[in-house]
């Protein structure tokens, strides 16, 4: 490959066009500023022949600007990266490269000069196709792919259209749906209101000899539950898990691979077998069954920071170290939802490359059911060691223990399945919610749930139903994650 000369750019350099605003396809452009000179002549290319561009005409990054950046990318039809070790250095170029990756979005890649990629994000790459800067016919290579994709989709969006009825293609009143969905959620908080007051009414008038049942271990029912503490569970904030059982049927023992699988970079991975755990949705006295139909395999341990380094050739964690200590061996920290998809694609690609993976498998984040449902093993107490707390010390790093610092891995004992540091070290990103898997609902925004306990939180916050919300963008020294190996799903 011909070295290409590093190119001085000029500070000022105006736009060339105003980026795309229709309803169309069109390709994320995604670019360090410092290449804009040789960006900016690229997609003046683009756009004099045909293709729809959006960029973001070098306005600098704010907290909106970000969100507009999500939503730009995720309604795109292509991701254009143009890549170069500034490219390669910018915060904001890999987060919206990861985020077009979370969102399985076709990418291009334009390589402007010759980069050393991180690993991880190489290895994701290269599924795609890639163009060369310093090749003769890059730009009419490049714009051969964006119109081919561009022109692919307006025809499957006409052949759409003409097959809809007239009443399908009315314009969709969002206002509309935005007032439907405001009086829900205003709903929603006047009746947890209504059960509140009514809940601390009715607490207030039993006799200090009443006893209060807690339903919550009970097996799963149809009956309606109408005490006391039943009307505190129905306002609490999140789910509540009301049974788990798992499938010990002689079929699946002997149909089933249970052993331990090993990954060279990443370690032990525990065997899950099916089974199912019911639930009751959050603002509502319905209970649902979610059946985990696949085995799976779960980290033994949180990736550490030791293999994140190896595979993504950065390590982005907070470390408090005593005099000596070696940071290998704790827990990844300071990872963002979109840092931790990234890596599980890389490994996935690494392990593909390596024949280590299993026939249709993948690496992933677990769903939050399979991240709970691996959490309790077969228990429906607020730990899976029981409920009195105070033998939380022996399996989790807490407030209580931790000294406000995380620690090494594996040095708790681990729950039933041997899975080790769920109630701390760090909370974990899982993938699809409670939410999108309770309820069928495909959609996400930009928040995405963490689970399990942390070194800087009560024991009341560290039991198998504890979660906590974020940004998928966020960062903070007490998120880290575990990954799982399971069948890819079917789309």
């Amino acid at each position: 490959m011909n070295q290409l000369k590093t190119v001085h750019q000029p500070t000022d350099v105006p736009v060339p066009f105003e980026c795309y605003s229709g309803d169309g396809p069109y390709a994320f452009v995604s670019y360090a500023h410092a290449d804009k000179v040789n960006v900016y002549r690229s997609i003046r290319e683009f756009h004099e022949n045909g293709i729809n561009v959006w960029y973001d005409e070098g306005i600098p990054p704010a907290g909106e600007w970000v969100e507009e950046l999500a939503q730009a990318i995720k309604k795109s039809s292509i991701f254009v990266v143009f890549v170069s070790p500034r490219a390669a250095d910018s915060r904001y170029v890999k987060m919206e490269v990861q985020y077009a990756l979370s969102e399985q979005k076709e990418i291009l890649t334009i390589f402007l000069e010759d980069t050393i990629l991180p690993p991880g994000l190489s290895l994701c790459l290269q599924q795609f196709q890639s163009i060369f800067f310093h090749e003769k016919n890059w730009k009419e290579n490049a714009c051969k792919a964006l119109l081919e994709r561009q022109d692919s989709l307006v025809e499957q969006r006409t052949h759409s259209t003409n097959n809809d009825s007239v009443e399908n293609e009315e314009l969709i009143d969002h206002g509309v749906q935005l007032w439907t969905f405001w009086s829900k959620a205003i709903g929603a908080q006047n009746k947890r209101y209504e059960l509140r007051k009514n809940s601390i009414r009715t607490l207030d008038n039993l006799p200090l000899s009443t006893p209060v049942e807690n339903p919550k271990h009970e097996e799963y029912t149809e009956t309606p539950v109408n005490s006391a503490s039943s009307e505190r569970e129905e306002i609490t904030r999140h789910p509540s898990t009301v049974n788990v059982t798992v499938s010990e049927t002689p079929e699946l023992k002997s149909s089933e691979v249970k052993e331990t699988h090993l990954n060279s970079y990443a370690g032990n991975f525990k065997w899950i077998p099916p089974g199912q755990i019911t639930i009751l949705i959050p603002y509502s006295d319905e209970r649902r069954m979610v059946q985990v139909s696949n085995g799976f395999w779960m980290g033994e341990f949180l990736i550490t920071q030791e293999v994140f380094t190896k595979i993504m050739g950065s390590n982005p964690s907070f470390a408090e170290l005593s005099l000596g200590e070696s940071a290998e061996q704790f827990p990844v920290n300071n990872v963002s939802w979109l840092d931790a998809v990234s890596f599980c694609q890389a490994l996935t690609m690494l392990a593909k490359n390596e024949n280590e993976l299993p026939i249709n498998h993948e690496y992933r984040l677990p769903t939050e059911v399979e991240w709970e449902y691996a959490c309790r093993a077969g228990t429906q107490s607020d730990y899976y060691f029981g409920d009195d707390c105070t033998d939380l010390h022996n399996h989790g790093w807490f407030r209580g223990n931790s000294r406000k610092q995380p620690h090494p891995v594996g040095l708790k004992n681990p729950n039933p399945w041997g899975l080790y540091d769920l109630y701390g070290n760090v909370r974990e990103w899982v993938g699809n919610s409670f939410v999108n898997t309770l309820l069928n609902d495909s959609e996400q925004d930009e928040f995405r749930i963490s689970r399990g306990g942390g070194y800087m939180k009560p024991a009341i916050e560290c039991k198998s139903a504890s979660r906590s919300t974020n940004s998928l963008h966020h960062r903070f020294r007490n998120l880290g994650f575990r990954v799982a190996l399971a069948p890819k799903s079917v789309s």
